[in-house]
């Protein structure tokens, strides 16, 4: 009987491993997922979809295409999927830090519907990504911001690099997925409870719901 197992897992293994190359689709949503930053986020959500042994035809992780700013996200996802109307969800990962057009963007979002059945969400940090990477190391609801035109981001990068937590961190950095992995449960749970307090003090700096983006992530293939 062990030995039965045994064969049987070998060959599903070798059955998604060709699946993926082969780029066939699984029998689960396909997932457009555009992202502000060219290569942080981006790396970063590539090396979830390959932990965990997603397809990229898909899940779809796209960065540099879009522009930097929340505005341009939202209008190039919006754009992507007119092309191709054959995903189930989109998602658009954006900062929040100082940018102008974030406040037009999420009302653009809010304002925009893809179809019936289609999830399209904002999956906002503030003032960046950087704090979801920061929250797997401490809870803190300390505000980030930079003086005039100095970016807030700037500040939890300086916070990350951190001899206790990422120390020599910079943007665009790869393998933080598997760095962090280990502290994934920590970091979800104090993403929850930042919001819990964000909600209870109207307070949004700082906060962030990638967690609802991983969460959803790492479920597909349970």
């Amino acid at each position: 009987m062990g030995s039965d197992n045994l064969f049987h897992k070998r060959r599903q293994r070798s059955k998604d491993s060709l699946r993926r190359k082969n780029g066939q689709r699984a029998p689960y949503d396909r997932v457009l997922i555009i992202c502000e930053g060219a290569k942080t986020e981006p790396n970063y959500l590539k090396e979830i979809r390959d932990d965990y042994r997603l397809t990229t035809a898909n899940i779809e992780i796209l960065g540099k295409e879009c522009g930097s700013d929340p505005l341009s996200v939202i209008n190039y996802a919006i754009q992507r999927f007119n092309k191709d109307k054959g995903y189930n969800r989109v998602y658009c990962v954006v900062d929040r830090d100082k940018h102008a057009t974030f406040n037009d963007a999420m009302d653009k979002l809010r304002r925009t519907r893809l179809g019936k059945e289609i999830t399209f969400k904002a999956i906002v940090s503030v003032p960046c990504f950087e704090y979801w990477l920061l929250l797997h190391f401490a809870y803190t609801t300390q505000q980030f911001v930079a003086p005039a035109n100095d970016s807030n981001c700037a500040l939890v990068v300086a916070a990350l690099d951190n001899v206790k937590f990422i120390p020599g961190y910079n943007k665009g950095a790869t393998g933080i997925f598997s760095l962090t992995k280990a502290k994934l449960p920590e970091a979800i749970n104090n993403a929850k409870k930042v919001q819990k307090y964000s909600r209870e003090t109207g307070s949004t700096n700082p906060s962030t719901n990638v967690y609802e983006l991983i969460e959803y992530l790492i479920n597909l293939n349970s």
